[in-house]
């Protein structure tokens, strides 16, 4: 399968309460096709805290995935996850967060909204070494959440063969760490209210049965759709951008005013001890 290209392999993050009903999944393929590993055995590893647990061996479906339930209750906490494949030795990660009810989240997109415009993910995929502009104030955006106490979430409409790339970005230029969910499928990734503004408004509706969204960040049409069809508040909602403003939310042309007012709030109570 190497002969196809290089492994380009995605560990999905996951954001659960209850680790006893948790599944990670993972997805292996290879090469710019994205040539999908089939029939071949992965082992995972998660990290709980005193060192690498083996969780089993897993064959890969017709898809190129593995699913594996966890049956462990987990303490509150954030879980390294290691995915290896056994035929070559490649690797990609995860990670795993438990998390209990209640939790205080500020949720961003990213293209347009921490990257100046779309256009900055398509120029790093014709060219490799192009490292996407950030707007000014985006990665002290996330970070002044992050020293309040916020978990920090990154939802995005990029499909997952682009994970890889996008945790590479936000890790380089010092981004909070967050989980970061990307979608499911290629037909969730077009700039439409059904299409990448459905999937949006998915994930926000599930994770709001459990945890609360204190604030969200976009640029797009599509996030006004997905954050204020979800329940947002408008008051609690930020968009950049030509859309700044529209639906009663707050509006941005760069990140600077946002984050010193994010550093002049109180810090967050919430549900855990963050260490």
């Amino acid at each position: 399968m190497t002969a196809v290209g290089a492994a380009n392999h995605m560990g999905r993050d996951l954001v659960v309460k209850d680790s006893t009903d948790a599944q990670l999944n993972a997805k292996f393929t290879y090469g710019v096709i994205s040539k999908d590993l089939e029939d071949e055995d992965v082992r995972v590893f998660l990290d709980d805290c005193t060192g690498w647990v083996p969780l089993g061996d897993f064959t890969t479906d017709d898809d190129g995935q593995i699913h594996v339930p966890l049956a462990t209750a987990l303490p509150i906490g954030i879980y390294d996850v290691r995915f290896e494949v056994l035929g070559d030795g490649s690797l990609t990660s995860a990670t795993l967060w438990v998390l209990p009810a209640g939790t205080k989240i500020a949720l961003t997109d990213i293209d347009g909204t921490l990257t100046e415009s779309d256009s900055e993910l398509f120029e790093q995929m014709i060219d490799g070494s192009h490292v996407p502009l950030a707007y000014a104030g985006a990665v002290a955006l996330t970070t002044a959440h992050e020293a309040k106490g916020y978990i920090v979430m990154y939802v995005t409409g990029r499909p997952d063969w682009l994970a890889g790339m996008t945790r590479a970005w936000l890790a380089d230029l010092g981004f909070a760490a967050g989980p970061l969910r990307v979608t499911d499928s290629n037909t969730e990734i077009l700039p439409t209210e059904g299409s990448v503004g459905d999937f949006k408004k998915t994930v926000l509706t599930k994770l709001m049965a459990d945890y609360e969204i204190a604030f969200a960040y976009g640029n797009a049409s599509t996030d006004l759709y997905a954050y204020l069809g979800a329940g947002l508040d408008p008051a609690n909602v930020w968009i950049i951008g030509s859309h700044a403003g529209e639906q009663g939310t707050n509006g941005a042309q760069t990140w600077t005013a946002r984050v010193a007012e994010v550093m002049a709030l109180p810090a967050v109570t919430q549900p855990f001890v963050r260490p």
